[in-house]
């Protein structure tokens, strides 16, 4: 009786022992998480870039135990972990594309809002510049001022283009940029002509 209990014991762990060594990785659905963590990089590490950190350790901590279980001896492999970590590896990369909509048109809406503001300037510059040309009084090398402070407008006006080619490129974060930059400039340009007006009791 001893005996047999013993040996059922044996085969009981043996078949334990087999059944574990024949344990393979989950290289399937690590691939597709490697398909998925791809396919939201593009506009995740642009728009979400928090999001898209923690997606990337996610993924770090599935090769990780990979590595852990590959340097083990095949019979006490066990990838029963590795695929909990695949499963929260997925959910963080559709937090990431989520983040990234998100993201993507709050950085829209802050392009559009900088471009507006950046051509109402140039509008306010042109207003205080079309009413300094209308003074009566024009002292010695007005028309040169005049001039330059129009080669000036125009040259800041020329740029809203690359604006629009920037908004339409959906590169809203440079158009964002360069929207601030140009603002900066046209309100100084428009300081100017308001200066150049009191100057002259316009």
């Amino acid at each position: 009786m001893r005996r047999n209990k013993m040996f059922v014991g044996a085969m009981v762990m043996s078949i334990a022992l087999v059944a574990a060594g024949c344990a393979k990785p989950p290289q399937q659905e690590v691939d597709a998480l490697k398909a998925n963590l791809a396919s939201a990089e593009a506009e995740a590490s642009k728009y979400a870039s928090e999001a898209w950190q923690k997606s990337q350790d996610a993924m770090n901590q599935v090769n990780a135990e990979l590595e852990a279980q590959n340097a083990k001896f095949a019979l006490f492999r066990s990838y029963s972990k590795t695929k909990e970590l695949v499963a929260a590896a997925n959910a963080s990369v559709e937090e990431a594309k989520t983040a990234a909509v998100a993201g993507k048109e709050k950085a829209k809406a802050d392009a559009q809002a900088a471009v507006d503001a950046a051509k109402a300037s140039l509008t306010a510059a042109s207003t205080t510049m079309t009413e300094l040309e209308a003074c009566k009084k024009k002292p010695k090398g007005f028309a040169k001022d005049m001039e330059m402070l129009k080669a000036n407008w125009d040259g800041l006006n020329a740029q809203t283009a690359d604006l629009d080619a920037k908004l339409a490129a959906e590169d809203f974060n440079g158009a964002k940029s360069a929207a601030d930059a140009l603002k900066a400039s046209a309100d100084t340009l428009g300081a100017d002509l308001t200066a150049a007006k009191e100057k002259i009791k316009c």
